[in-house]
């Protein structure tokens, strides 16, 4: 104790407050602190990565894109059979437009035909007989065709069963009944006097050998030549009979052909008129109705309600596909491409949906050209992995010839790689 208390003495206050005073414990702790975040640094260096990234311009294709309604007149929207997003089938009718012509009179006209070309195909025209014709007087632009139709109606009417032609025929048929009659009678006939004039002909060769003998005077004999003559004249007359017989059949079976075809010339004048008809009915409706191109769901471009002023060519629905697949085709430059492989993963930011805003897309390459197109850039393919959905979830609704910038994420190195790469080219320098 005593030897402490000299020690003491011996410093001064100064020394005394040195040797007292406490460090702050940044102080004491400086470098164990300092240790761990050296080593924090290198831990991030390794996890953190910055990836090598080539951009190029790209555009989003469709395999099975939506297909896209557009008005073909313009006028006033009248009906709007669909609602938004709605499914529906090829062929539905999803609008009407505006015309003079009223859409359920050519829709009835429509089926009318229809039925008649299902049922008849085009042959069997007696089926007109059981179907009333449409008494129709709204059609519009329709109106005339329709008129023409309706006469070529009546006069193929009068070729079915109770019209003109078909008396006629029946009464040309009977004629060649009759006519066919009197031939087999005259065929009769003429075998009757065929074997009169046998015996005609043995009486007369027996009498002539006797006049040759002159056991009878020539006289005689000059009487059943005579006979034998009129026999001979007969049968003359028989034959002319059946030649004016087939003469008269010929002409019956020439009127019957010309009948006939008079018959066919206007069934097929019908079946002509029908078809254009049909054709004239499917160009309005094609004008005027706005039916679904495929199956699918519905969308609509704007806002649509009925009486609205549509334009022509204006896109009024697109008709997603139920199987819709997509990918982009990225147009990579000379810059950097010798890093692009098949299997890199690539971003897409679509132009019209900022990236901020909706995310980006995800892909990888999945095929990569060889050779350059004219304008010196290669195609490289990407599937997209989760379709037109970014990674913040929002779907991208796709239209044809979307553009986008890609980044092809082509070396996915670590930081600490990236440093001591740069150290490396620098101690090289």
């Amino acid at each position: 104790m005593p030897e402490l208390s000299v020690h003491n003495e011996l410093l001064t206050d100064e020394v005394q407050e040195v040797i007292s005073y406490r460090p702050h414990w940044i102080v004491r702790r400086g470098n164990s602190i300092f240790l761990l975040i050296v080593l924090l640094l290198f831990f991030l260096s390794w996890v953190i990565k910055y990836p090598d990234i080539t951009t190029a311009s790209a555009r989003l294709v469709a395999l099975h894109p939506p297909k896209l309604v557009s008005s073909r007149t313009e006028g006033k929207l009248v009906k709007l059979f669909v609602s938004n997003e709605q499914l529906v089938r090829k062929g539905q009718v999803l609008a009407y437009m505006e015309s003079t012509g009223s859409y359920d009179e050519v829709q009835q006209l429509q089926e009318w035909v229809n039925n008649i070309l299902d049922t008849s195909s085009g042959i069997d025209f007696s089926v007109l007989t059981k179907k009333t014709p449409l008494r129709l007087s709204g059609l519009g632009e329709l109106q005339s065709g329709y008129q023409e139709f309706q006469n070529q109606l009546e006069l193929t009417k009068q070729t079915l069963a109770s019209g003109y032609y078909q008396r006629k025929k029946k009464a040309l048929e009977e004629d060649l009944r009759y006519l066919a009659s009197l031939k087999s009678n005259t065929a009769q006939q003429k075998q009757l006097v065929e074997k009169n004039r046998e015996l005609d002909m043995k009486e007369y060769e027996a009498y002539e050998k006797l006049a040759t003998e002159k056991v009878i005077a020539p006289l005689e004999l000059n009487q059943y030549k005579s006979k034998l003559l009129n026999r001979d004249q007969n049968l003359k007359q028989i034959n002319t009979q059946i030649t004016t017989t087939d003469i008269s059949s010929h002409s019956k079976h020439k009127e019957i052909l010309d009948l006939e075809k008079q018959v066919t010339d206007q069934h097929q004048q019908f079946y002509s008129s029908l078809l254009a008809l049909k054709s004239q009915i499917e160009k309005w409706v094609q004008q005027f109705v706005l039916s679904a191109p495929e199956d699918g769901k519905i969308v609509f471009v704007s806002s649509l309600y009925e009486n609205q002023l549509i334009n022509t060519g204006q896109a009024i629905f697109y008709i997603l596909p139920e199987q819709a697949a997509f990918y982009a085709e990225v147009m990579a430059g000379q810059q950097g491409f010798g890093k692009i492989k098949a299997g890199q993963r690539v971003l897409i930011k679509v132009e019209s949906y900022p990236a901020p805003e909706f995310g980006y897309l995800q892909g990888t390459i999945n095929y990569v050209s060889d050779i350059p197109n004219r304008n010196d850039s290669f195609i490289v393919k990407v599937d997209l992995l989760r379709g037109l959905q970014t990674n913040y979830g929002k779907h991208i609704f796709f239209r044809n010839d979307l553009k986008a910038r890609a980044e092809i994420i082509t070396d996915d190195r670590r930081l600490i790689h990236r440093l001591t790469g740069e150290l490396k080219s620098i101690v090289r320098r």
